[in-house]
């Protein structure tokens, strides 16, 4: 890990830029030409789902690019951390939720089946943990940290394994087979489950558990150990309130949904004849 004495010297990143083109530019294209040539073509999704698209976009922008993934890279595992809470749990679910339900068939028509399975609940819950665990081992971090490719694929890896642990909950038929409300509410509450484990470990740690960190310029008055401490803190509280919001709103929306049925089923029964 080579860095320079400032954590703020600027760096272009033209893969990045090139990245977030590609997704703004297909995203428009799509909604603008493909859209019109589908049969029965679908009508423009709304300026809210377009907004949740273009924020994700945004979000993702700023957890790959300068400073953020320059200070993960070279400075702190915590700005590390960061990057994986922001790319798995703001950026993911609102590309999710900003993609239409017929452009999400399109984008996986050619392994349809593939993503079918691998989106169903159970699957999709252990890839996301199993690569959330995974891609924070201390010899994964070390080449993430020294070579230009693995760090690419960690971050590919990052995204991917997130938009499938959202499409159960976000996703819809016949892309994916949804939750019900009380099926959202379980896995939400699972996906809470793991990540307390390493969170706890890095939490309490007296001594560096990452050797490119540890031998990196210190900033801010953060030693090593405390920048383990910090990382920890972040995927516990920082992922925890994330998700826990996520399970706040399907609760509620889940309540209102079971307050509105009686309500229809006594109209329906004062519609008769008295």
């Amino acid at each position: 890990m080579m860095a320079t004495a400032s954590p703020w010297a600027w760096e272009p990143r033209p893969d990045v830029w090139l990245l977030v083109a590609s997704l703004v530019g297909g995203y428009w294209w799509s909604l603008t030409r493909l859209r019109l040539v589908l049969p029965d073509a679908p009508p423009m999704p709304s300026a809210a789902v377009r907004a949740r698209f273009m924020s994700g976009v945004a979000v993702l922008w700023l957890a790959v690019d300068w400073p953020l993934d320059r200070i993960g890279d070279e400075f702190l595992f915590s700005a590390h951390m960061t990057q994986f809470v922001v790319i798995a749990l703001i950026a993911a679910p609102l590309l999710v939720a900003g993609v239409p339900v017929w452009l999400q068939r399109e984008l996986v028509r050619p392994v349809s089946p593939t993503v079918r399975f691998l989106a169903r609940a159970p699957i999709a819950l252990l890839i996301f943990q199993l690569v959330l665990v995974a891609t924070h081992l201390p010899v994964v971090v070390s080449q993430y940290s020294s070579n230009e490719f693995v760090h690419f694929v960690l971050h590919l890896v990052w995204v991917l394994s997130a938009l499938l642990f959202w499409l159960p909950i976000l996703g819809s038929e016949p892309v994916v087979t949804p939750l019900g409300s009380g099926g959202k509410f379980l896995y939400l509450i699972a996906a809470t489950i793991a990540p307390t484990v390493p969170a706890s470990f890095l939490t309490w740690a007296e001594t560096p558990l990452y050797d490119s960190y540890a031998e990196a310029p210190r900033i801010w008055g953060l030693s090593a150990v405390d920048d383990l401490q910090l990382a920890g803190a972040i995927m516990k509280v920082g992922g925890g309130t994330i998700l826990w919001g996520f399970i706040l709103w399907v609760f509620v929306s889940w309540a209102a949904s079971e307050r509105v049925r009686p309500d229809h089923r006594s109209q329906r029964g004062g519609d008769g004849p008295a």
